[in-house]
């Protein structure tokens, strides 16, 4: 299977989850729902939809809400139906600019008797009572995501319909992006993986669109409504949530599978060294009763005088399990060919995303394990859609930060299969991951570790490195190799893998014989 475009791959995506838990969902925020600090009275900039730099589009002409909060028919109850709460109205700058200048001109006159003063609050006060203007007893914003889950790199839009039961007049709009989560203990803060490309108002429908340029399970912020009267002096606020989305991460270019010494009894693709039905002849042998007619070879038959068989090596299915390193997640150099975000993390989950693909596009069976605040498992399996029940389970890894070693030890044995091929996706930052590999090593696993921090570590300051980075450098080195040491005394290979190029060709030394686990 090759690697998913960004079209194809969201509409699999899609496909793949309309027969889970379906990937519309829409919500209805009521005005006046915790939204006063985000409209009207502030100085941000209101996106697209600014009085003055176009024509202000009312809302006058929306649908009713009778229609529109009125329940489904199957839930329908006795009685009368349920109604949005009344719309809370407040003064707007506009209002309470003009109420100021009057008492502004009122002081004078009736502290100082400067009665000339009067006509000049008149002209304020008549602005204010002259045209109060109209506005609708209720409002409300329904909001209408269609789709849930897509890939990295996809722009999705939500729609924000208002609805009213009277005349309004103009809007304005402001995005609300979701708060970034902050490592308190590490000092760090994870960016959000939500950008804002476009906020239109066009009638009553207000359009937005998102990239997601990252993996992950990210909340897609809120937008800020202020819905204001005909006259401009009063105005209520919406706060319209978004809600989230799942961004699948996009499997790396992958097409090779490695195979084992020992498979399980599963019929597969792999040609196994034990004879059995298959396609690959190993041998010819003398014929024991019970064997088939047509694998008679009658050429040998002739030349030795007695009935000879031909052998064929089984096939069988191969069963891996990958395991994702997220105890440690450090940034690394951007890809010049593609501007999605880069850690170690990322190319694990990527290179983990390709190497199940790869696996399944084979009809072999693969598992997850991923080390994190808590040790994650997902069973082996086969088909297209356990490849989104693997990216599924990665989803949480960002928000996970607690620590958890050990774990593996504790693992079911159906989660790693006896003989099964397990591949480490992990920086080997962490001594946890080191015990643990020793751990899957002493089980008898056959075992590939791929080193994902391909790049050395920058000097912290922006100076001339001196000779203390240069000897902090060489002790890094230095640890580096004792690990790659400490797994090579194993029989572990590692493999270093920065995320840039396929995972073949790291994987390709590999091809040349069949992995073989350690002696128990």
């Amino acid at each position: 299977m090759s690697e998913p475009t960004p079209g194809s791959a969201g509409e699999a995506a899609r496909a793949a989850s309309s027969a889970t838990s379906g990937a519309g969902s829409s919500g209805v925020s009521g005005a006046g729902s915790g939204a006063g600090s985000g409209a009207g009275s502030s100085g941000v900039s209101r996106g697209s939809a600014s009085p003055g730099a176009a024509p202000r589009p009312t809302i006058s002409s929306l649908t009713s809400l009778t229609s529109l909060s009125a329940p489904a028919p199957a839930r329908r109850k006795p009685g009368k139906p349920t109604e949005p709460p009344p719309t809370v109205w407040r003064p707007t700058q506009r209002a309470a600019r003009l109420l100021t200048a009057a008492i502004c001109a009122l002081i004078p006159a009736v502290a100082f008797g400067a009665w000339w003063c009067v006509p000049l609050a008149a002209v304020p006060l008549l602005m204010l009572t002259a045209h109060g203007g109209s506005h609708p007893k209720r409002v409300r914003a329904e909001v209408d995501v269609p789709e849930r889950r897509c890939f990295e790199g996809e722009t999705l839009i939500a729609t924000i319909r208002l609805a009213a039961d009277g005349a309004a007049g103009w809007t304005r709009q402001e995005y609300l992006p979701p708060r970034s989560r902050d490592d308190h203990e590490a000092g760090t803060s994870t960016p959000s993986g939500i950008r804002l490309e476009s906020l239109e108002l066009t009638g009553s429908v207000i359009t937005v669109k998102l990239l997601v340029p990252r993996w992950g399970r990210w909340a897609l912020g809120a937008v800020a409504i202020d819905v204001h009267d005909t006259a401009g002096l009063r105005l209520t606020s919406l706060h319209a949530d978004l809600g989230e989305v799942e961004a699948f991460p996009v499997p790396a270019p992958d097409d090779t599978t490695l195979a084992p010494i020992r498979f399980p009894d599963r019929f597969g693709e792999h040609s196994a060294r034990t004879p059995g039905e298959g396609v690959e002849f190993i041998q010819v042998r003398p014929y024991v009763f019970g064997d088939r007619q047509r694998r008679i070879n009658w050429s040998a038959t002739t030349r030795r005088r007695e009935l000879q068989v031909n052998t064929f090596e089984a096939e069988r299915a191969a069963e891996a399990v990958v395991v994702v390193d997220a105890l440690s997640d450090l940034p690394q150099p951007p890809d010049p060919d593609n501007d999605r975000p880069r850690s170690t993390l990322d190319t694990a989950v990527r290179g983990a995303a390709g190497l199940a693909q790869a696996y399944l596009t084979a009809h072999d069976r693969i598992g997850l394990v991923t080390l994190s605040g808590r040790v994650q498992w997902l069973t082996p399996g086969s088909g297209n859609a356990h490849l989104y029940r693997i990216a599924q389970t990665v989803m949480d890894l960002r928000k996970d930060f607690t620590y958890e070693t050990g774990g593996l030890s504790r693992l079911p044995t159906r989660v790693l299969p006896r003989g099964a091929l397990v591949y480490v996706f992990s920086p080997l930052l962490d001594p946890g991951v080191v015990e643990a590999i020793s751990d899957l090593s002493d089980r008898g696993h056959p075992l590939v570790v791929i080193d994902v921090l391909a790049h050395e570590p920058a000097p912290a300051t922006a100076a001339k490195p001196d000779h203390l980075d240069a000897l902090a450098l060489r002790l890094w080195r230095l640890d580096r190799q004792a690990v790659r040491f400490v797994l090579g005394e194993l029989g572990v290979p590692v493999v270093t893998w920065d995320g840039l190029d396929p995972l073949d060709l790291a994987l390709a030394p590999l091809r040349q014989a069949p992995l073989a686990g350690r002696a128990r």
